[in-house]
């Protein structure tokens, strides 16, 4: 009897255990869009992603670019997609959507080639309505 009870519980654990996967899965893709610190939702252009500063503004990326926080908790940006070196240097592909990573040795690879991320290319965008 008592194997008869464990069986029908298994199937239930396993389909709880995989819905908890998916729910943290889906919660780990950051929004689209932002609150700004006056409560306004700034929402950023498409293929673009927006964070906010230390202060409460909203930055935003370009198009197809990357954005992250460098080693003084600044947003910076690049053309394209965005990784931190062992040293702790952001870098970014010099195409917009192209990939950036780290290799085996902690040094940035990039799409392309790899460009030094800066607060001059993240856009602030206009609130929505």
């Amino acid at each position: 009897m008592r194997g008869a009870k464990v069986k029908r519980l298994l199937p239930a654990a396993l389909l709880l255990s995989a819905l908890s996967a998916l729910s943290a899965f889906a919660n780990d893709k950051p929004s689209a869009c932002a609150t700004a610190r006056d409560g306004r939702l700034v929402c950023p252009q498409p293929d673009a992603r927006c964070v906010a500063d230390r202060y409460g503004d909203i930055v935003c990326s370009s198009p197809g670019g990357g954005i992250v926080f460098n080693r003084y908790g600044e947003p910076v940006c690049g053309p394209g997609r965005c990784t931190t070196d062992r040293r702790g240097d952001v870098f970014c592909s010099s195409a917009p959507r192209g990939a950036a990573a780290v290799d085996r040795f902690g040094n940035a690879t990039c799409s392309v080639e790899c460009v030094a991320a800066k607060v001059q290319a993240c856009v602030k965008p206009k609130p929505a309505g």
